[in-house]
């Protein structure tokens, strides 16, 4: 079931490392997306309201790429990976192989850049 949180400005979401349990939906404010580049904390990008955070480790479960920070007082809609995993369970199967390819991909371009 999903809840929403309220989440206060320079609050962590979660940290790059860390081992997934939730995606998130941006419902209100905005926050940093931050990587660990030569030892020091870079601000890669943003999410806005209506995207979504920690999408990739729900199609392989893998550690967070990346330390969510909010940039103001902000909301997220949580949903937990339990269910979403469930629903995906029921997707065809070239469905789900076009997700994990794409979060992947995703991964490996963005380590690749961060190596730059």
């Amino acid at each position: 079931m999903a809840e929403v949180r309220d989440i206060p400005k320079d609050t962590i979401l979660f940290y790059e490392g860390e081992i997934p349990d939730n995606m998130y939906v941006v419902k209100k404010g905005a926050f940093d997306i931050i990587k660990k580049i030569d030892g020091k904390d870079v601000k890669v990008s943003e999410a806005k309201e209506g995207q979504l955070i920690g999408e990739m480790a729900l199609f392989d479960l893998k550690p967070r790429s990346a330390t969510i920070k909010a940039n103001q007082d902000s909301a997220v809609v949580v949903l937990p990976y339990v269910n979403l995993l469930d629903q995906l369970e029921k997707l065809p199967a070239w469905v789900k192989i076009v997700m994990r390819t794409l979060s992947d991909n995703l991964r490996k371009t963005t380590e690749q850049l961060m190596k730059k």
